[in-house]
């Protein structure tokens, strides 16, 4: 709870909080018995700030000397003021790069039996969030009038990265024909170990980790070949690896999407990057109390990471550390508002 030193006495030890009079808070000093007031007029940025860093209203309550319902108040008439991110990008953004990765995060909203998925991309080389939407679920539909949201702002990507989703790639088909689509190698290497059921039968491991090898590395048409030509001849006499073999073969174009395009990734480790941030700071709200204010809630959060200077960058991606998302990818022609 933040302390008030008396102007007489000039300690805070005695000092107790009297009431307010016309929303003027006053104090009283136990010390010399005198009364003053207290201009605490609430910066309401900086609380929402704090909250969407991750600050519980209960804690925010403490630091700026309200109640917790009062900090709920507060943020939520802030968030209210927020433009939306869908329309601040329409506006101001007009430079994304060629490849995407797209993917759904599962959020806690009352009034739906299950969670609920968060459908947003992430712009690979700049690591700015363009538009989101909040979905009652992640089926054909809500991903179809999410990619719809990408003619708003007129941009095709050439490459989407995403973990083995149908509706994903159906969706996204649709909106961009001639996009090419990369399955996330970690996803489907995943997906062989579950089948194979490697954690607690080690029956299959060695080929499980050999599958591993071949796809942890991008390799040349003539090398992967040559490895999945070995594979089957190897197992040819074993119906399940002989299935995975074939899937294999069946998803090899979205497996090696990547081919011919500069610095494409093979996995969505980034955006998995993003959604542990977002994970993390949803820890603090413990779910929301209706859709809108949920909406409300991550348009805010999104466009203030875009508005965030980066760090802890690392590899290929270093040079962005000190530098916004949202500078990357907006207009030069144009000035940014200060939002937060």
């Amino acid at each position: 709870m933040k302390k008030y030193k008396c102007p007489a006495y000039l300690t805070t030890d005695k000092v107790i909080r009297y009431g307010y009079r016309k929303k003027v808070l006053r104090m009283f000093c136990k010390a010399c018995t005198t009364h003053f007031s207290m201009n605490t007029t609430l910066n309401k940025k900086q609380l929402l700030r704090d909250h969407l860093n991750g600050m519980s209203f209960q804690v925010l309550g403490a630091t700026y000397g309200i109640s917790k319902t009062q900090a709920w108040e507060v943020c939520h008439e802030e968030l209210e003021k927020v433009p939306a991110n869908n329309e601040f990008t329409h506006k101001y953004c007009a430079r994304f790069s060629h490849i995407f990765l797209f993917d759904g995060k599962y959020i806690h909203v009352k009034g739906y039996a299950g969670k609920i998925p968060l459908l947003w991309g992430i712009d690979y080389f700049t690591h700015d969030i363009p538009v989101f939407t909040l979905a009652p679920s992640e089926n054909y539909q809500s991903w179809a009038r999410y990619f719809s949201f990408f003619r708003i702002i007129s941009h095709h990507p050439q490459l989407l990265v995403c973990d083995d989703n149908v509706n994903i790639k159906m969706a996204a088909r649709n909106a961009f024909p001639t996009v090419k689509i990369q399955t996330c190698t970690n996803h489907f290497k995943e997906n062989v170990r579950r089948e194979l059921k490697v954690r607690t039968d080690k029956t299959y491991l060695h080929f499980s980790s050999e599958v591993d090898s071949i796809l942890s590395h991008k390799l040349s048409d003539e090398v992967f070949n040559k490895w999945m030509g070995i594979l089957f001849e190897d197992y040819a006499h074993d119906p399940v690896t002989l299935s995975i073999l074939a899937n294999i073969e069946k998803y090899k174009k979205e497996l090696l999407a990547y081919r011919g395009i500069k610095g494409a990734p093979t996995t969505t480790n980034l955006i998995e990057c993003f959604n542990s941030h977002l994970q993390d700071r949803l820890a603090s709200l413990k779910g929301f109390e209706s859709f809108k204010h949920a909406t409300l809630w991550l348009n805010a959060y999104i466009l203030k990471r875009r508005f965030t200077r980066l760090s802890g960058c690392e590899g290929k991606f270093r040079h962005l550390n000190g530098e916004r998302p949202i500078d990357k990818t907006k207009n030069e022609k144009l000035v940014l508002p200060t939002l937060f």
